[in-house]
């Protein structure tokens, strides 16, 4: 009977590729506990970071609106950046709160979806 992949060898190089995911995550949770007493909450290098994180967030959106994939493809361009702008209406005007801006823009893409589907596809 054939080995099937089933040994000590694979058992041993399954274990030693979690423990080195575990080394990797948890060796900068330690270095943060060791540094953080010494770390400024107010310090320009959190708005920078911050700064940096809603960049991503940014340039991540802007490319799923833009060049999607998937099933969204199907959704014209002017449905998805309405939806967008919709969405951004919803954050800034009511208290720049992130969940009211994320409910804006869903409610307004699934009405352009059910709109658009009721009344051009019969």
């Amino acid at each position: 009977m054939l080995n099937q992949g089933k040994g000590p060898l694979v058992e041993a190089s399954a274990w030693l590729i979690f423990l080195s995911a575990i080394f990797a995550t948890y060796i900068w949770r330690f270095a943060a506990v060791m540094i953080s007493h010494r770390i400024e909450p107010n310090h320009p290098i959190f708005e920078w970071f911050t700064c940096l994180a809603y960049g991503i967030i940014a340039a991540l959106v802007a490319r799923t609106l833009v060049f999607p994939m998937g099933i969204l493809q199907e959704i014209p361009l002017w449905q998805r950046l309405f939806s967008m702008v919709f969405a951004f209406l919803g954050f800034y005007l009511l208290g720049k709160r992130l969940w009211v801006g994320i409910l804006f823009g869903e409610f307004a893409f699934l009405l352009l979806i059910w709109f658009h589907g009721f009344f051009w596809e019969g």
